[in-house]
């Protein structure tokens, strides 16, 4: 099946899920992780809630790692599909400076901002790379942008885009 159809069944399942869908962690579960493995990323690859140490009694937890040869490649942070996502931007900045990842996702599970790691350790600009909403975009408009950047998020990949 190609992306964007996947893409299309998908927001049109999620349309139909959302009055069940109560809580942060049942958007994490019903939402994101399904569209993470749409990306074509093996659960195995994901790691959910990894804990980042931020000092003394101060660690955080990332709601999903996407990993790759057990060092961070991915970070995505989740919030509940009723959350705007403009309070959270500045969250994957904190993460990124405990890691070594190079990409972050964050999303509400409807809306899906992608970044690098230098957009958002950049004080300049932490205006995503792409944005998309899955429930008001056409599929083909997001499985084109996903693809048009596929390397930024490809964890297989030797030498990463930047």
């Amino acid at each position: 099946m190609e992306l964007k159809d996947e893409i299309g069944q998908f927001a049109v399942r999620i349309k139909k899920m959302l009055p069940q869908v109560q809580t942060e962690d049942s958007t994490r579960n019903a939402l994101v992780l399904p569209f993470i493995q749409i990306l074509g990323f093996d659960p195995s690859e994901v790691q959910s809630e990894a804990v980042l140490d931020f000092g003394v009694k101060k660690s955080k937890k990332v709601d999903y790692t996407i990993m790759k040869d057990g060092e961070p490649t991915i970070l995505v942070e989740c919030k509940h599909h009723e959350d705007s996502l403009d309070i959270h931007d500045s969250r994957l900045s904190k993460y990124f400076r405990k890691t070594k990842a190079k990409y972050g996702l964050l999303t509400n599970g409807l809306v899906y901002r992608f970044y690098t790691e230098k957009m958002v350790k950049s004080k300049k600009n932490q205006e995503p790379l792409f944005e998309f909403k899955l429930t008001d975009t056409k599929a083909a408009t997001i499985a084109k942008m996903i693809e048009d950047h596929k390397d930024y998020f490809n964890v297989d990949q030797k030498q990463v885009a930047s």
